[in-house]
């Protein structure tokens, strides 16, 4: 149905894209895979219409087209459903479904919503997606958020779907939920595009598979003739071994305790945490693992319990108080919480310790220069002009780079790590492990919350599990079992 034939790009001198060439079948789940830069998302931008290739062919159907801009492509049946989901929380799902056939209104338009959920209730249960029309977005979860979002692509007559990390946020229910209604548009002679770096995910509902590495296509082979070993290899461009390098530390003493914490979306909590340790926290999504480790960090408001820092009692009421007593922290939501947009990377990693950099109510640019330059240089961060590229210009492992070098910045003694890895390639998701290790290795301590199971296992010294905010059991590094951690995660077996 769709085939791309000698797609070259260029940006500003860098070759995103270089002969890139591929087919996509209809009845097939073709996944997408490759490091952050790879060249995924600008063959995706140019197959839906965002950007024009600088050379090459796109064909439907056997037959050229030229997409001059996103409309074009929408037109032809394009539909691509972003990591970062488009729907209006406080409308309705039905609403959100059908908002787009509202684009021409007048101010006086009625809007007959009994219609819209009857109409929305019978694509949601064609598809297989339980859910009622009328719910507002904000009350479902975000595996549920991100169905909706396909159901309203599927309702506009869409044959192509591109899906950018669609599992990112969702727990294992949702994932399943989500791979069904895809083996559903598979059924229905639909072209789907599964972009992840969760290899697991990829070798288990695709049929085919187009590996890019800088900018080119290094392979398109059916899912069984390819292993994950192989995979991995061929999206690095080297051999490599293990993606969780587990650093070998020295547990010192406590550095912070926990005792009887509770607050929105955890209760009674109670948990040591050692020097040169990395402390995992594990748990479905609203398990209260984000709750907790923003609330040691100020973010949100503890209701009751205590904190103690080297055995003595810390009151942190906002973030001020953790900077002040080197406690640094990373939030899941890059794009939101993380990064300043329109900021240079530059910026980006001084931002925090801008009085530093300040003299006599001057940027002091010999000093910034030698702190970022020291800091781009360790991390590795690619940028071609730091002090000018915006970090909304860099690829997702980068921005994340930037963000580690900002904390590292502030030299604090404890990292609290949301999703260190999430959205990131599997080059980076390495680099990032190794950093965290030197990091306890110098005496530092981390604690860490993860979706990927694996990843605890791999870099964790214990993992702290919870459910629906308790906690149900811990896992020590010696007696780790994947199988019994999940169960624990589900509350069904104690760890």
């Amino acid at each position: 149905m769709l085939e791309v034939k000698g797609i070259n790009k260029n940006f500003k001198g860098v070759h995103a894209l270089k002969n890139a060439s591929a087919r996509f079948y209809d009845g097939e789940i073709h996944g997408l895979v490759g490091e952050n830069g790879a060249g995924k998302s600008t063959l995706m931008k140019i197959i839906s219409g965002v950007y024009s290739p600088d050379s090459g062919t796109i064909e439907l159907d056997g037959a050229p087209v030229s997409f001059q801009s996103p409309v074009d492509a929408y037109n032809a049946g394009i539909r691509i459903v972003h990591q970062e989901l488009s729907l209006i929380p406080s409308l309705s799902v039905a609403e959100n479904m059908y908002i787009h056939e509202f684009r021409n209104a007048s101010p006086f338009t009625r809007v007959n919503r009994k219609s819209l959920v009857e109409r929305a209730q019978k694509t949601l249960e064609d598809w297989g997606i339980n859910i009622s029309g009328s719910r507002k977005i904000q009350e479902v979860s975000m595996g549920i958020r991100q169905l909706v979002e396909i159901a309203r692509e599927l309702s506009t007559g869409g044959k192509i779907i591109i899906l950018d990390e669609p599992t990112s946020s969702l727990t294992y229910k949702e994932i399943d939920r989500l791979f069904k209604v895809m083996q559903h548009l598979k059924q229905n002679a639909y072209v789907v595009i599964f972009i992840s770096h969760r290899l697991n995910e990829v070798t288990n509902i695709v049929d085919r598979l187009t590996v890019l590495r800088d900018g080119e296509v290094m392979a398109t082979e059916e899912k069984k003739n390819l292993s994950p070993v192989q995979m991995v290899n061929l999206i690095a461009g080297k051999e490599v071994q293990n993606l969780f390098p587990k650093t070998d530390t020295t547990i010192g003493d406590i550095a912070l305790y926990a005792s009887n914490l509770s607050g929105a979306g955890f209760n009674t909590i109670n948990f040591n945490l050692y020097w040169g340790e990395i402390l995992g926290i594990a748990g479905l999504i609203g398990a209260g693992r984000s709750e907790l480790i923003r609330s040691l960090y100020g973010m949100n408001k503890k209701h009751s319990g205590k904190i103690l820092l080297n055995g003595k009692e810390l009151d942190v009421k906002n973030p001020e108080d953790a900077i002040t007593n080197r406690i640094g922290f990373l939030s899941e939501s890059r794009g939101i919480e993380g990064i300043f947009p329109n900021m240079s990377v530059v910026m980006n990693l001084l931002i925090q310790k801008i009085k530093d950099i300040i003299s006599h109510l001057f940027l002091n640019k010999k000093s910034i220069k030698a702190i970022s330059g020291k800091l781009i240089a360790d991390l590795k961060i690619i940028s071609h002009r730091p002090d000018i590229q915006k970090i909304s210009e860099l690829s997702g492992g980068n921005q994340q780079k930037v963000i580690f070098g900002r904390l590292f910045n502030l030299n604090p003694r404890i990292l609290l790590l949301d999703e260190p890895t999430r959205g990131v390639d599997i080059a980076t998701k390495i680099e990032i492990h190794k950093l965290i290790g030197q990091f306890v290795r110098d005496g530092g301590a981390v604690i860490m919350v993860s979706s990927e199971s694996d990843e605890l296992l791999g870099v964790c010294d214990r993992i702290l599990v919870l459910h629906e905010g308790t906690h149900v059991g811990t896992f020590e590094r010696g007696n780790f079992n994947k199988e019994e951690l999940l169960l624990c995660m589900m509350n069904t077996k104690a760890g």
